[in-house]
């Protein structure tokens, strides 16, 4: 298998990582997320010093150039779609649907109700089923380019669901809910054993602050918080208006 097919077969498989080409003279090596090099050569002195950049490339999802005295390397981030795993197909789930979709975002629907859980409400959305989260979600590989949002807005629904994920590499946790809303969920969680670090991971109540109301609006700030944290930038935000 040559380098390139490996390269390919990572991104296949959903594995983060990073191809590196020494300018001019186009010498390449594959380098997973952690800088550990996979495949291909590099004089060491470059190895190593594009493996400690690699990391930070991979995560703000971006290529640049690695400069060791008179070498460059170009170094491309190797990065799956993103993936949102949105669980409520109500009318916030479809506004977020569709705004995350245009994103970027490869979108799965799950909502346990079956007059919500319809295909054709969700055109933008990869697959739609129907199902209790936290058994749907048992179904799913959630990897670190996996952004999970709940807009059920129901205890019954969640506890179930944020358990399951708070543990898993997702990269984004979010939940809908007011602030009360969202210091409940967390003392539940803390009742079950979590600590203050795991659930400081759920972005609740989520979204960017940007005075949103109507399910539109609010799906734009869900949406540019996913970006934000996508992109490295990402700090926990709050709607202007909560819900519950």
């Amino acid at each position: 298998m040559t380098l390139l097919e490996q390269a390919s077969l990572m991104l296949a498989e959903r594995r983060r990582g990073a191809l590196a080409t020494m300018m001019p003279d186009g010498d390449k090596a594959l380098f997973d997320d952690e800088g550990r090099l996979v495949s291909g050569t590099l004089p060491p002195d470059l190895i190593s010093a594009v493996g400690e950049a690699v990391a930070g490339f991979v995560d703000r999802e971006v290529s640049g150039v690695v400069v060791v005295g008179e070498s460059e390397v170009f170094v491309e981030a190797l990065v799956p779609p993103p993936r949102l795993l949105l669980f409520g197909a109500g009318p916030i789930g479809e506004a977020v649907c569709a705004v995350a979709a245009i994103a970027g975002f490869t979108v799965e629907v799950g909502d346990p109700r079956p007059a919500f859980a319809a295909p054709e409400r969700f055109p933008a959305a990869a697959s739609v089923r129907c199902g209790w989260p936290d058994e749907l979600l048992a179904g799913l590989a959630v990897d670190s380019a996996t952004y999970v949002v709940s807009v059920l807005h129901e205890a019954r629904f969640e506890d179930g669901l944020l358990p399951a994920v708070l543990r898993s590499p997702a990269r984004h946790i979010g939940a809908l809910g007011s602030r009360r809303t969202h210091r409940a969920r967390v003392e539940r969680l803390h009742d079950r054993g979590f600590t203050e670090e795991e659930t400081a991971r759920i972005r609740g109540p989520i979204g960017l602050a940007i005075g949103a109301t109507t399910p539109e609006e609010i799906a734009v700030a869900i949406v540019g918080e996913m970006i934000a944290v996508r992109r490295g930038r990402g700090e926990p935000g709050t709607t202007a208006r909560s819900h519950g």
